[in-house]
Parts: C-alpha cells; sequence; structure tokens
C-alpha cells in the first residue's frame, strides 16, 4: 500500500474516535451525495452477537458459487482496511480505494462523519460501482442505529445475542437484543439462531410489531454435526428445498454447526425468492468459504492458533471447540489481550478451566480502547491466574512459544492467542497468515 494511502486511511481510522455519533442521518446524507448506490444491489443483512461474521462468509460464498457477483461487507479489518470491502472475495486496488475516498472527500459535511459512515458509504458505492447483484452485509455495532441500517434488504438474520458492547447496547440480554432487531423491518423475512428465551421474545415482539416474518433456523434448517476436526467440520442437513445431504467446511468448531443452520436458512430463503441456489452450488461455497482468524492455526508457526473470541460467550465456545471438537491438549501457554469494555475476568476464568497450568502472557494492542498490560496483570491476578506483561502481541508471542518449547514426539505444545481480533491481526503481521487480497 503506498504511503500516501496508508496515511489518508489512518486518518480515516482516526474518525472511529467519534464512535458515541450513533444514528442513521450522516450515512443517508453520505449516500445521497453518491447517488445512493445501496439501491442498485440486493441485500442479505446479518446482525448479532457471535457468529455473524461466519454467517456472512458462508452465505457469500455460496452466492458466489451460484453464479451471482457477490459483495461482502465486515467488520473489523484485522491487517488492512481493504479486507472489509471485497467483491467476488477481491477486494479493490488502491486507486480505486483513493478515488473513491476523494469523492466521499468532497462531499458537503464529510468532516463531520464517523469512520464507519465513511467505510459503509465506501463500501456500497463500492459495490455499485462493480455491478454486485448480492451484497452479504455484516452489522458493525448493535442494529438499530448501525450505519449499515440504511438497507432494504431482501431477507434479514440475527445470529446469536451475548452480552457485549454493554456500555453502548445496554447491560441485559433484552436490551441487546432491543437493538439486534432494529435491522428488522416490514415485509422483509428474517431468520434468526437466538437461543436465549428473553431474547428470543424480544425479537420476536418486534418482527410482529413492524411486520416482518420471522423463522427460526432450526425450524427451516435441521443441521447435525456428525463428524468434527482440525480439518473443520462435517454436517448432514435436511433442508428445503434440497433435501437431506451432507456439507463439508473448513470452519472448525461445534459451534460452526448452529452458523451454518443460520446461513442455510438464510439461503432457504433466497431459493424461495427465486435466487438460483443449488445443491452443487451450497456444497462449493461450504467448501471453500473462509474467515480469517478464527480458530485457526498460524499457517508459518503451526504451534500458534488464534481465535478472535473477545467476549464471555465467545469465549466459552472457543473453550468447547478447543477440547470437545477439534481434541486438543490444554495450550502451554496463554496469548490474552482484550478491550477495556469487555467482562474480561469473566473471560480469563473461562480460559483458566481450558488450560490451569498455561502460562498465561497479557499484552495490549494499538487500539485506543484497549487494556494495559499491567491492568490486565491485575485482572488476571483475581482470575486465579500468574500473568507475565509484554508490552506488544509480537513480544508477547515469542515469549509464550519460548515457553511452550519445541515440538516433541507426542505432537506441538501449542499456544493459544484470543481475547481480541485487533490482536489476531498483531500476531498476523508479526507471523504471518493475514486473509489478503482474495479469499
Amino acid at each position: 500500500m503506498t504511503q500516501d494511502l496508508q496515511r489518508r486511511l489512518e486518518s480515516l481510522w482516526g474518525l472511529e474516535r467519534r464512535h458515541l455519533k450513533l444514528g442513521l442521518d450522516g450515512t443517508r446524507a453520505l449516500l445521497a451525495g453518491l447517488g445512493n448506490p445501496e439501491t442498485r444491489f440486493a441485500a442479505v443483512h446479518v446482525a448479532g452477537t457471535n457468529g455473524k461474521g461466519s454467517v456472512c462468509a458462508l452465505v457469500e460464498r455460496v452466492l458466489r458459487a451460484a453464479g451471482q457477483r457477490t459483495g461482502l461487507y465486515t467488520s473489523p479489518h484485522l491487517v488492512d482496511f481493504r479486507e472489509r470491502i471485497r467483491v467476488d472475495g477481491r477486494w479493490g486496488d488502491e486507486g480505486e480505494l483513493e478515488a473513491a475516498l476523494d469523492r466521499v472527500e468532497a462531499l458537503p459535511g464529510t468532516a463531520s462523519s464517523t469512520f464507519f459512515e465513511v467505510a459503509t458509504a465506501l463500501a456500497f458505492d463500492h459495490f455499485s460501482r462493480h455491478g454486485v447483484t448480492w451484497g452479504v452485509v455484516e452489522v458493525g455495532l448493535g442494529g438499530r442505529l448501525d450505519t449499515t441500517n440504511v438497507l432494504t434488504p431482501a431477507v434479514c438474520a440475527i445470529t446469536s445475542i451475548g452480552l457485549d458492547h454493554a456500555e453502548m447496547l445496554g447491560d441485559t440480554h433484552a436490551a441487546i437484543a432491543f437493538e439486534k432487531a432494529g435491522i428488522l423491518k416490514a415485509g422483509v423475512p428474517a431468520v434468526t439462531g437466538v437461543e436465549h428465551d428473553v431474547a428470543a421474545s424480544v425479537i420476536a415482539r418486534r418482527a410482529a410489531e413492524v411486520g416482518a416474518k420471522l423463522s427460526h433456523a432450526r425450524d427451516v434448517a435441521h443441521v447435525k454435526a456428525i463428524q468434527r476436526g482440525d480439518w473443520g467440520t462435517r454436517l448432514e442437513v435436511d433442508c428445503a428445498p434440497w433435501g437431506r445431504f451432507q456439507l463439508q467446511m473448513a470452519l472448525r468448531g461445534g459451534h460452526q454447526h448452529e452458523n451454518a443452520r443460520t446461513a442455510l436458512a438464510v439461503l432457504s430463503e433466497l431459493a424461495r425468492q427465486g435466487v438460483p441456489v443449488s445443491l452443487a452450488a451450497l456444497r462449493e461455497g461450504f467448501g471453500r468459504a473462509r474467515w480469517p482468524g478464527r480458530l485457526e492455526p498460524c499457517p508459518n508457526e503451526p504451534r500458534l492458533w488464534w481465535d478472535g473470541a473477545h467476549n464471555t460467550d465467545g469465549m466459552r465456545r472457543l473453550c468447547l471447540a478447543w477440547t470437545d471438537d477439534l481434541r486438543l491438549a490444554p495450550p502451554a501457554a496463554i496469548v490474552f489481550a482484550a478491550g477495556r469494555d469487555k467482562d474480561v475476568r469473566a473471560m480469563l476464568t473461562r480460559l483458566r478451566s481450558l488450560a490451569p497450568a498455561a502460562a498465561l502472557f497479557v499484552t495490549r494492542t494499538a487500539n485506543e480502547r484497549a487494556l494495559t498490560p499491567d491492568e490486565l496483570v491485575a485482572v488476571a491476578r483475581d482470575a486465579g491466574w500468574t500473568a507475565q506483561a509484554s508490552p506488544d502481541v509480537k513480544t508477547a508471542i515469542a515469549a509464550a512459544l519460548a515457553r511452550a518449547g519445541a515440538p516433541g514426539p507426542a505432537g506441538s505444545p501449542r499456544v493459544l492467542l484470543c481475547g481480541s481480533l485487533f490482536a489476531v491481526g498483531d500476531a498476523m503481521r508479526a507471523n504471518g497468515g493475514a486473509p489478503g487480497e482474495q479469499v
């Protein structure tokens, strides 16, 4: 990436400091100035506390296999801003991004725009200019006031409800469900994978209020994981209009069969609307879908595994997947970083149940909301850990790998990095494995 584009993107990222400005007016103004590109493609809109990225990746890859020209808009990026905005799995080139920034910055009022408003406008403009027929769009934060909620999609999905971003969305499942359900719209079919009783009732009530036909994924797609391992997951499925069949996907962990069920329910609804999704496209899409940074080994250092789990429910899923699905020995060392808006003590307590004998290395990312290593040491002590502080992710990984030791006859002692997607990005910069131009 050129130094000039890097500088402009860093300036754009700096707008995140105005993240407390919620609402849709700013996004609508930018999109109107660009000629309302969001009206030029059909869309799938996906919200949820955990799993929404995996669902987006599966749906997009199946639609691509079905011959559609797809756009994928997700957040955050791990290494490069362009990861957020892809057409047919490929990010735009630097010249395109520079020209798009020129157009946005020339619009009246852009100086008061937030990072997410500008990023969303860039994504939808890019989709429009590249003739995208289907955009798969992940909600960034919440739903009701998220910048992506300017869409009128063909189908909405809510994957799960957990306690995260409490300072902005509320500190109860009901409050967070209300915000996520804000993407539901009159006449737009919706799919939910939410199992929490209180949250599910809030979503059902909101769907009835706005006139959105709501289906639960488990009633649409009957999915059973029949084989799991470090290679991925094999599923047995019964879902209209395809009937009974099997699927294999590279996404790891038992929780991925829940995400697969939601994705299949979305695709079933699209097929009902006339989108030509064949069984062959399902198999190809599920088999090739990638969601980097989630429960995978570093390609250049097989002892190092990372996962973007950054809240209590995500950590629970990670620990279950590690022991029950991948059947790996407890990690010999753990590298942990987290934001100050997270329930860090609960996450560390969960990790201690996974690996009570592991060495814990705490560190921080460059994100301004990250807890310092010294702050994490104190919380770790409360959770029963003796933690070693490292100034950055690269240093922490090196120390953890040294503590884990070299591979032996019984296999490699593993290091697990988790707690923050920003930390996964830092690990990729230091050790390789970034998503890259094409997924």
